[in-house]
């Protein structure tokens, strides 16, 4: 051992031990000296502050109208979609109403109908078709005259055309 390495080391023994202590608090930031300010300083102050708040307003306007652009644009585009999924609903629809048509017409049309009487309930179209015309006496109660009088009819009955300018007057 050197003899600056012993005089250390009996200074360092010699010395008390160091207790951890609190921290040291963080150095303040000194405030400046305070002054009067003059009315110009305060007015360019406030145009500042004013230039700055104007910009704010002016950036949220521009930013909220680009934000409700692109809002209705969307709205728009959904509707869209929405009618086009409705128009292709309806053509489905419109087209299954046709054939459903079809179907109908096809079930009423008289040649199935005789067909299928033929077929399954057996029936036979008739040899011939007579027609019967009234002719002769009948009795009928009349509607025309109150009490429900009966008329006796002796001759033959009268011809459409005869007959057609009466039942318009009638109920």
């Amino acid at each position: 051992m050197t003899a600056t390495q012993s005089r250390r080391g009996a200074a360092a023994s010699a010395a008390p031990a160091r207790r951890p202590g609190p921290a040291p608090a963080p150095a303040r930031k000194q405030r400046p000296p305070l002054r009067v300010v003059s009315p110009e300083e305060t007015r360019r102050v406030d145009r500042r502050k004013r230039a700055r708040l104007r910009v704010a307003v002016a950036v949220f306007v521009v930013v909220g109208g680009l934000f409700g652009l692109v809002a209705s644009h969307v709205v728009l585009t959904q509707g869209q979609f929405r009618l086009q999924q409705l128009e292709k609903k309806a053509a489905e629809s419109q087209a299954r109403y046709e054939r459903l048509r079809l179907q109908v017409a096809e079930l009423e049309s008289p040649e199935r109908i005789v067909a299928a009487a033929q077929e399954r309930l057996g029936m036979v179209a008739p040899p011939g078709v007579k027609y019967l015309s009234p002719t002769g006496v009948s009795e009928r109660p009349s509607s025309a005259h109150p009490g429900g009088r009966r008329e006796t009819a002796t001759a033959p009955a009268p011809d459409w055309t005869d007959v057609k300018p009466h039942l318009a007057s009638q109920p």
